[in-house]
C-alpha cells in the first residue's frame, strides 16, 4: 500500500533566501511576530533567534503578496518581499547568527 504523500505534488522549487534579523527595523520583526502569532501572515518563529516570512510569488503571470495589507507598518520588509518575488524568492529567513548582505541597511537593536 502507498501513502498519499506518493501522489501529491512535490515542490522542489520553493526557494528562500536567508538574511541578518537586523536588515529588518526591531519594530517591524516585533510586528511579525505579532503578525504571526494571530495567523495573519504565513511564517513561523523561534523566538526571535529567527524566523522565516512567506515573500509571495509571481506565478502565469499573477503576483501574489501575502504582505500587502501591511505595507504600512512593514515597508522595509515589504520591500525585500518585492525583490525576493522578482527573484524567484518565496520565502525570507531572518536569523540573528547570519552575516549582513552587503547593500543591505542594516538597522540597531
Amino acid at each position: 500500500m502507498t501513502t498519499p504523500l506518493a501522489t501529491a505534488q512535490i515542490r522542489q522549487q520553493e526557494s528562500m533566501v536567508v538574511l541578518m534579523t537586523g536588515h529588518l527595523p526591531e519594530i517591524e520583526a516585533d510586528t511579525v511576530a505579532t503578525l504571526m502569532e494571530s495567523h495573519d501572515i504565513n511564517g513561523a518563529n523561534s523566538h526571535r533567534e529567527w524566523f522565516v516570512v512567506s515573500a509571495g510569488f509571481v506565478e502565469d503571470g499573477q503576483e501574489y503578496n501575502p504582505l500587502d495589507k501591511h505595507a504600512d507598518t512593514l515597508p522595509v520588509l515589504n520591500s525585500l518581499a518585492s525583490d525576493a518575488r522578482k527573484l524567484g524568492i518565496r520565502w525570507l529567513m531572518f536569523d540573528a547568527d547570519v552575516s549582513p548582505t552587503d547593500g543591505l541597511a542594516v538597522y540597531d537593536w
